[in-house]
């Protein structure tokens, strides 16, 4: 085998494993991309950085009747064995906060 034939092989092997590599690459980001554990972060992300998440928030009591229901741009945060319920307005800043204490129902909430 001659060099020049030699330097066109590893051309090839090059070529051929970069396309290999990029189309791992592109598959890896594609199931992470399209998984729920993604989906679910991507939401963490808006609700923490971005503009929020909107929210539908129902607190049920013991026997199952309607005690609140919050819609809008909601944070839900699970701290010490109480519920934290913070609304945002559009622009993202605070606006009201809404601590459900443990015992006080179920609390049902939609990403909407």
């Amino acid at each position: 085998m001659t060099a020049t034939n030699m330097k066109r092989g590893v051309k090839i092997a090059v070529a051929i494993g970069t396309c290999l590599l990029t189309v791992l690459a592109v598959l890896i980001v594609w199931l992470t991309l399209t998984s729920s554990s993604c989906s679910r972060q991507v939401s963490r992300w808006e609700a923490e950085y971005g503009r929020g998440v909107e929210r539908e928030v129902t607190l049920y009591s013991m026997t199952g009747e309607e005690i609140g229901r919050w819609e809008g741009i909601i944070d839900v945060e699970y701290t010490d064995g109480r519920v934290d319920l913070m609304f945002f307005d559009e622009n993202g800043d605070f606006i009201d906060r809404v601590v459900v204490n443990p015992g006080a129902g179920s609390l049902v909430v939609d990403q909407v």
